[in-house]
């Protein structure tokens, strides 16, 4: 069990040379410990606060075979989901974090999330600050952080190689966002309900790209969507600043009311 010395242990387990925490000094067991406290009523996930059950007996945890961390699930607990999120304290075995509709808030480090991690599920929740995809784990395949109140620009040029689902819908982002580097392996891709401006450039998105959304936005100038993939379906550019004619291929879901 975590000792009650929270900050004696993390500060022991802190490289003081680049001031991150190292995780690889504590069991799993006291890295979720560490991790749940930041959360409302963490005794209702591991059992007692004072004395919690085995890591793998906690609701909401899934073990491998080997009986280590693999995924965390805390969901749709609305406004009674209040806490804070440190990543620092995933176990490096963990591949999965749902923490959806909850009241989650403060900001967010994605350099810190573990090597392993595949999929984040952090959508409507009232998380703050910027995001920097830049730093995000080679390994994630899906990330959902819309619905909460980012703020600042993004670089979508450095994402992920094999990321294929990526949301930032309902935030409060903003600056320029390039479409041509995006990670070949991209399915989805939502913007939408943002800041952003500038132009879109339709013309080298990946090959595999389903759908894209970034209506209720501020982009301008002129689009193309005659060079589109073929396996693209369904595109809403909707309320913009956008300008001239579209030739729409045929097969393509195109939403382009509110423009100039």
């Amino acid at each position: 069990m975590l000792s009650n010395a929270y900050a004696a242990v993390y500060f022991t387990c802190a490289d003081d040379g680049i001031g991150r925490f190292d995780r690889s000094m504590l069991s799993q067991q006291d890295l979720m410990e560490l991790f749940i406290f930041c959360l409302n009523e963490p005794e209702k996930i591991c059992g007692s606060r004072d004395d919690p059950d085995d890591v793998c007996e906690w609701e909401g945890v899934t073990c491998n075979a080997d009986g280590e961390v693999e995924k965390f699930e805390w969901t749709e607990k609305y406004e009674d989901g209040t806490g804070t999120l440190g990543f620092e304290f995933l176990p490096c075995s963990m591949t999965t974090v749902w923490m959806f509709m909850n009241a989650l808030s403060g900001t967010i480090h994605l350099a810190d999330l573990p090597g392993k991690i595949e999929v984040v599920y952090l959508c409507d929740n009232q998380l703050t600050g910027s995001l920097d995809l830049d730093k995000l784990p080679a390994t994630v395949r899906e990330l959902d952080l819309s619905g909460s109140k980012f703020t600042g620009e993004i670089s979508l040029e450095k994402l992920s190689k094999c990321l294929k689902y990526l949301a930032l819908s309902n935030n409060q982002l903003s600056g320029t966002i390039f479409l041509t580097s995006l990670p070949p392996a991209l399915d989805y891709l939502y913007l939408d309900n943002n800041n952003f401006q500038g132009s879109l450039d339709f013309t080298r998105l990946p090959k595999s790209i389903h759908q894209i959304t970034v209506h209720e936005n501020r982009f301008s100038g002129t689009i193309d969507l005659g060079n589109l993939p073929k396996s693209m379906t369904f595109v809403n550019v909707t309320n913009n600043a956008l300008s001239g004619t579209v030739r729409v291929p045929r097969g393509l879901r195109a939403f382009l009311d509110g423009n100039d």
